[in-house]
Protein backbone atom coordinates (compact mmCIF):
# COMPACT_ATOMS: atom_id res chain seq x y z
CA UNK A 1 0.00 0.00 0.00
CA UNK A 2 2.84 2.50 0.81
CA UNK A 3 3.99 1.96 -2.51
CA UNK A 4 1.30 2.77 -4.37
CA UNK A 5 0.58 5.84 -2.09
CA UNK A 6 3.99 7.42 -2.79
CA UNK A 7 3.37 6.33 -6.26
CA UNK A 8 0.71 8.66 -6.05
CA UNK A 9 2.47 11.51 -4.51
CA UNK A 10 0.00 10.85 -1.94
CA UNK A 11 0.67 11.29 2.08
CA UNK A 12 -0.94 9.21 4.79
CA UNK A 13 -3.38 12.12 5.55
CA UNK A 14 -4.25 12.83 1.65
CA UNK A 15 -4.86 9.05 1.68
CA UNK A 16 -7.01 9.09 4.59
CA UNK A 17 -9.00 12.40 4.16
CA UNK A 18 -12.58 11.94 2.93
CA UNK A 19 -12.72 8.92 4.25
CA UNK A 20 -13.76 6.09 7.02
CA UNK A 21 -10.31 5.61 8.06
CA UNK A 22 -7.91 7.89 9.51
CA UNK A 23 -4.23 8.68 8.89
CA UNK A 24 -3.23 7.10 12.27
CA UNK A 25 -4.71 3.83 11.31
CA UNK A 26 -2.97 4.23 7.62
CA UNK A 27 0.16 4.51 9.96
CA UNK A 28 -0.66 1.51 11.45
CA UNK A 29 -1.43 -0.62 8.29
CA UNK A 30 2.02 0.33 6.78
CA UNK A 31 4.01 -0.21 9.49
CA UNK A 32 2.64 -4.21 9.73
CA UNK A 33 0.67 -3.43 13.52
CA UNK A 34 -2.45 -3.71 11.86
CA UNK A 35 -4.49 -5.87 9.73
CA UNK A 36 -7.21 -3.72 7.72
CA UNK A 37 -10.86 -4.42 7.53
CA UNK A 38 -12.09 -5.89 4.46
CA UNK A 39 -14.23 -2.73 4.66
CA UNK A 40 -11.18 -0.42 4.74
CA UNK A 41 -9.50 -2.65 2.76
CA UNK A 42 -11.64 -1.64 0.13
CA UNK A 43 -11.92 2.09 0.65
CA UNK A 44 -7.87 2.49 0.54
CA UNK A 45 -7.94 0.56 -2.34
CA UNK A 46 -10.59 2.80 -3.98
CA UNK A 47 -8.59 5.61 -3.18
CA UNK A 48 -5.62 4.33 -4.52
CA UNK A 49 -7.23 3.09 -8.04
CA UNK A 50 -6.29 -0.69 -7.24
CA UNK A 51 -8.23 -3.86 -6.35
CA UNK A 52 -8.28 -5.09 -2.33
CA UNK A 53 -6.47 -8.36 -3.76
CA UNK A 54 -4.01 -6.38 -4.83
CA UNK A 55 -3.59 -4.76 -1.41
CA UNK A 56 -4.15 -7.66 -0.04
CA UNK A 57 -1.80 -10.05 -1.74
CA UNK A 58 -0.28 -8.15 -4.03
CA UNK A 59 -1.68 -10.37 -7.32
CA UNK A 60 -4.00 -8.90 -9.47
CA UNK A 61 -5.57 -11.90 -10.70
CA UNK A 62 -6.64 -15.68 -8.70
CA UNK A 63 -9.05 -16.92 -5.89
CA UNK A 64 -10.14 -13.74 -3.67
CA UNK A 65 -8.78 -14.65 0.36
CA UNK A 66 -12.21 -12.44 1.63
CA UNK A 67 -14.57 -14.81 -0.65
CA UNK A 68 -14.53 -17.82 1.46
CA UNK A 69 -13.67 -19.45 -1.60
Amino acid sequence: MKKLRLERGLSQRDLAEGSSVSYAYVSRIEAGARVPSLGALIELADRLDTTALYLATGKTSGPCPFCGR
